[in-house]
């Protein structure tokens, strides 16, 4: 029997009555809405049921059904067949373990909503392009959206004014949304792919830019600071003298807006480490060719900084920051809080130590790969000045740093029509192609292969300034985290329903499998009410669609009722989708259902089923004969015979390990003279 969990919630089989079928579906919930059309269905598990069946469709009779199949688990997710802004009807039906139907479930509904994006792809190299799903911002139309490989949109954030700022490997989305009655009018979050907030910061300063998690599991992110310095000396002068400002380069008179990476604890959002550009940075360093002193004298404050984004390297405990007015990226070291190096565009301070020939400037988004290189990138507002573009160019560079000396490892010039002059990321890819995205041609994102070749394209068809695509990133799915927990041995019978363990020194055993898209590390407690087990818990690590059994040995006393086992598993990097399995146990025989009769010609259902790699068959004959029990594959072909000769009356028990047959569904067929059965059972590997 299979629980199958993707987010919080309590599984829990205390049934009083067998086949009590559907007392609480779980998803899609009824008359819900989705911002989605990969579309998770999950259903409440029914006693002794071996697997269910599936409909859904457009139509409540169900006469068109859109999707019919059969699947052992308590979850199955589509990824083909439903639209936007369509109603749809589903339901469900248990198959027993011996072979019998039940009855379908009540009718549910859905709606899926409106599409968001007008995106538009195009696939000069099919077998070249990088898995999984491209996720993207849009400033200033204020929501996000996941696209497939063929531009189709599957995933938007529906009428929330959400803009998407990254994420992890695991799905954890941040960004920020539009709050026009809130001081700071872009509050950062962390949200899920429902839209619900799992995570705010608190807004006591503007938050920009960034948003992430720390692996401490605190949340860090880009807040604007100030400070009053002077105007200094340059083609601007005359414009603030003007206004009034003695604008010498001397006197203290102008606000100067910079910026601070601000650590947050998880629980409490109290501010826990801080770094502030005004502390590490000498302000004799500014923008003079870009044009931010002129848009100083429209604002009124001088926007010296910008930092725009951020990354934490575990490995090293240090920073990773760009700097984009100063043309600058730093390397700090997170437990002192100090300048590791800078590198980038040479200023009067002479704290830029490297990198000065790199040509970068008004970069946007950063990115560390797992050979330690940057990736950035290149804006390239002042390429016609550092490299001598005729045009403004736009670039992702990727920059390896040797102690203190920074290369240009490889670089991508972006087409003058594509030239982005704000926003914008690179993303080096799993297959080492490059996901470059720029605000040019109304918002493109470009897959390059390491020799420069364009592999995908991406046009989300944005106009400015209304609309901007900020960032975009390959993502491996909107559901990267799912598992499943298979109890050994839950049973029914009469109205009992659990496990029957028997007594003294006893094993309870759970399956736990990793089906989600990525590995993962998964944490779990085990306890029980009468304290048989004493409670254990640990950890196991699953790469994706693998699994292992915990095993929990107790003490088992005789008990009058049943004693409840309680299973949390809490994978790491997703704590808030943690599954709780409870399940009853009873001490002694379970009680034969009445239409098994001892000694008769009967197969019983393998245990456990599904399995990896051995399971345990039994069956009974009430003569002594001549019988065979063979297994056969699905396509019916012969996989093993485990008996063929004479029996005796009575049970037999007989174990099969299938290591050497791949994971699949196979069928054990018991015959003699004049009888057969047949039972199902399923490999997993």
């Amino acid at each position: 029997m299979l629980f199958k969990v993707t987010y919080s919630k309590v599984i829990t089989l205390f049934v009083s009555i067998p086949f009590t079928v559907f007392a609480g579906l779980v998803h899609p919930e009824n008359n819900s809405l989705l911002n989605y059309t990969y579309v998770r269905f999950e259903w409440e598990q029914i006693p002794d049921a071996y697997e269910y069946q599936l409909q859904a469709s457009t139509a409540e009779d169900f006469s068109t059904p859109i999707i019919e199949i059969t699947d052992n688990t308590l979850l199955y997710i589509d990824r083909d067949n439903f639209e936007w802004a369509t109603e749809y009807f589903w339901h469900v039906k248990p198959v027993f373990n011996n072979g019998m139907g039940g009855v379908w479930s009540e009718t549910f509904s859905f709606s899926t909503g409106e599409k968001r994006s007008v995106a538009e792809t195009t696939i000069f190299n099919e077998n070249q392009i990088a898995d999984g799903l491209t996720v993207f911002g849009a400033f200033f139309n204020y929501f996000s959206a996941i696209i497939d490989r063929n531009g189709r949109e599957i995933w938007n954030t529906g009428e929330t004014d959400i803009v998407y700022y990254n994420s992890s490997p695991y799905v954890d989305l941040f960004g920020c949304y539009l709050n026009s009655d809130a001081e700071n009018n872009l509050p950062g979050i962390v949200f899920s792919i429902d839209n619900e907030i799992i995570w705010d910061e608190p807004n006591d300063e503007f938050l920009h830019h960034d948003l992430f998690r720390l692996p401490n599991g605190n949340y860090m992110g880009i807040v604007s600071t100030s400070s009053i310095g002077s105007i200094p000396i340059g083609p601007w002068t005359p414009l603030f003298q003007q206004l009034g400002y003695q604008a010498d380069g001397v006197t203290l008179e102008f606000p100067w807006i910079g910026d601070k990476l601000v650590e947050w604890d998880k629980d409490t959002k109290e501010v826990v480490w801080s770094w502030d550009t005004f502390d590490h940075y000498s302000m004799a360093d500014y923008d003079q060719l870009g044009g931010t002193w002129d848009q100083a004298y429209f604002d009124l404050q001088y926007d010296w900084t910008h930092m725009n984004a951020a990354f934490f390297s575990d490995e090293e405990n240090a920073l990773y920051i760009s700097i984009r007015h100063l043309s600058r990226i730093t390397k700090i070291d997170y437990a002192s809080g100090g300048v590791i190096w800078n590198l980038g565009h040479e200023m009067l301070s002479g704290d830029v130590t490297m990198g000065h020939d790199l040509g970068f400037s008004f970069q946007h988004g950063l990115q560390l790969t797992e050979d330690g290189h940057i990736v950035t990138f290149d804006n390239g507002n002042l390429s016609e000045i550092f490299l001598e573009t005729t045009e403004p160019t736009s670039r992702a560079i990727e920059i390896a740093v040797n102690e203190n000396e920074a290369e240009l490892v490889w670089e991508y010039v972006l087409p003058e029509n594509l030239f982005g002059f704000a926003s914008g990321n690179a993303q080096k890819l799993d297959n080492g192609n490059m996901l470059i995205t720029t605000v040019g041609g109304g918002g493109t994102s470009l897959e390059v292969d390491s020799s420069g070749e364009v592999i995908w394209e991406a046009h989300y068809n944005l106009s400015l300034p209304n609309g901007a695509v900020y960032r975009a990133n390959r993502i491996p799915g909107i559901f990267p985290i799912a598992f499943c927990v298979i109890v050994h041995g839950l049973q029914t019978s009469d109205d009992q329903t659990g496990v029957f363990l028997p007594l003294g020194n006893t094993e309870v055993n759970f399956e736990l499998f990793n089906e989600g898209s990525v590995g993962e590390t998964y944490n779990y407690e085990f306890s029980d009410n009468m304290d048989w087990f004493s409670g254990q818990s640990g950890s196991v690590t699953l790469g994706a669609e693998e699994n292992m059994t915990l095993s929990f040995t107790g003490n088992v006393s005789e008990i009058s009722g049943g004693n409840l086992l309680t299973l949390i598993v809490t994978p790491t990097h997703r704590p808030e989708l943690a599954g709780t399995i409870n399940v009853n146990a009873y001490s002694g025989a379970l009680i034969v259902d009445s239409n098994i009769v001892p000694h008769a010609f009967s197969l019983f259902p393998p245990f456990p089923n599904p399995f990896n790699p051995t399971t345990t068959i039994r069956f009974s004959v009430e003569k002594r004969l001549i019988a065979s029990l063979h297994v056969y594959d699905i396509n019916g072909v012969l996989a093993e015979t485990l008996v063929d000769g004479w029996l005796k009356p009575g049970e037999h028990e007989v174990q099969w390990n299938a290591g050497n047959h791949p994971s699949g569904v196979y069928f054990v067929h018991l015959i003699d003279s004049r009888k057969d059965n047949v039972q199902k059972m399923l490999l997993l590997k």
